[in-house]
């Protein structure tokens, strides 16, 4: 019977747990060192977000571009640690100083290892490559005959007038569905959800790239509008659904509104609107604060409780923008489905973003509020909407508060009804 050698058995583990650590800290220093060197922003961007299905979880750009942002911050720290984790790796292979002393000639003659891997490697390559020529010529010659289906159906024993009936219905059919697998460019007029930076028709990929949309959410399908320096002569949305008004849709992470119309809290810019029409909505409640105006008109909603305080002033007048040969045209949308809409001023600091006109119609949002503030208005005119949720009074639903003011207001036929949200996909309760 062989006899059981535990030193022998032991040293064999010790040598694998051994190998097994150079690798994780020669691969692991190597990437931290291309890593740091490359700074693959660009690269992850592509990639990003990756989906770990098995453990629910979910690697987001951010999440990942912040160690990327660190490994830039201490550079040469970086590489520092990254080539010693490498000689760290490296060094515990040492065993003896004979081992030591052979290190040198290892490295003279490691050419010479690398060209016979290298051919071993190239020998290896042209046989599979041969094989697969051997396999193409045959390929080849079975396509030569499939491809020809007219041949092949009178090979089949099908008269002619058979064989062409088929072929043409097979014609067709292609054809349409050639026709039904068109890809649909995203614009603000195809209703895609994305960020744009008004007054271009097509999302702004700087801007979505800067936060990272779909990149920490890959679910987020938020209708954004970033307003610049560039006045727009009309923005229109209308007959969409947000928020949870339709089956299998939720908020963003965090946010509370699913429409959200504002200026820059705590600067200098501000929304400024010749016109601002909120009419046949739906929403959970609706709140107005900060707003200046001329004029305010709400007239004909119903609310779950009514609120709304008319502070006069007299210090806007009733504005409308101009903007010349470089003024915007038009964004609009009509019809579509969105977990948000969101309207603002973006990065600017000082200076108003400027919209002669601002259309929203026939939008039924649940599972979020809608709010309006930080915005200069010509004429606010909300109308015909629904607000409500809770079937409860006494909780004011449709709030303006005493921050919106204007010189002129027109509040007529609002009643209060007990109401709650529509449920998906969308139905409007009477």
């Amino acid at each position: 019977m062989k006899k059981f050698n535990l030193k022998s058995k032991l040293k064999n583990l010790a040598n694998g747990f051994l190998g097994l650590f150079t690798f994780l800290t020669v691969v692991g220093g190597a990437l931290g060192l291309a890593t740091t060197i490359i700074h693959p922003v660009d690269l992850w961007w592509r990639f990003a977000p990756i989906e770990v299905v098995y453990f629910n979880y979910i690697i987001t750009y951010s999440m990942v571009l912040g160690y990327l942002e660190y490994l830039q911050e201490y550079y040469y720290y970086s590489i520092g640690a990254s080539v010693g984790t490498i000689l760290l790796g490296l060094a515990v292979q040492i065993r003896s100083i004979a081992g030591l002393k052979k290190v040198p000639m290892a490295i003279v003659r490691s050419p010479i290892t690398l060209y016979q891997d290298v051919k071993n490697f190239r020998d290896w390559l042209f046989e599979k490559i041969e094989y697969l020529n051997g396999e193409s010529v045959k390929w080849r010659r079975f396509f030569s005959v499939m491809k020809s289906p007219y041949s092949l159906l009178r090979a089949m024993g099908l008269n002619p007038q058979m064989a062409i009936g088929l072929l043409v219905a097979g014609g067709t059919a292609s054809t349409a569905v050639a026709v039904n697998e068109l890809v649909i460019e995203r614009s603000f007029a195809n209703g895609s959800p994305g960020i744009y930076a008004a007054p271009s028709e097509f999302p702004d990929e700087t801007l979505e790239r800067e936060m990272a949309w779909r990149k920490d959410n890959p679910q987020d399908n938020t209708l954004r509008i970033v307003l610049g320096t560039t006045p727009v002569e009309e923005i229109n949305i209308s007959n969409v659904s947000i928020g949870t008004a339709y089956t299998g849709s939720a908020l963003p992470s965090g946010k509370a509104e699913a429409i959200l119309i504002e200026g820059k809290s705590g600067q200098d810019a501000r929304l400024e609107i010749g016109e601002l029409m909120f009419d046949r909505n739906t929403c959970k409640t609706l709140t107005l604060s900060d707003v200046k105006a001329h004029k305010i008109v709400i007239q004909d909603n119903i609310a779950d409780g009514l609120s709304i305080a008319q502070t006069l002033t007299s210090t806007l007048r009733n504005l409308r923008v101009s903007g010349g040969n470089f003024m915007a045209d038009l964004l609009q949308t009509e019809g579509g489905t969105y977990d948000r809409i969101w309207l603002d001023t973006g990065i600017l600091t000082s200076g108003n973003a400027k919209i002669n006109k601002l259309e929203l119609s026939n939008i039924v949002s649940t599972g979020g509020t809608c709010v309006i503030r930080q915005a200069d208005i010509g004429v606010l005119t909300i109308q015909f909407s629904q607000i409500g949720h809770d079937s409860n009074l006494a909780t004011k639903e449709f709030t303006v508060q005493s921050s919106t003011v204007a010189s002129i207001w027109e509040v007529n036929n609002n009643l209060e009804v007990l109401l709650s949200e529509p449920t998906p996909p969308g139905q409007v309760s009477p």
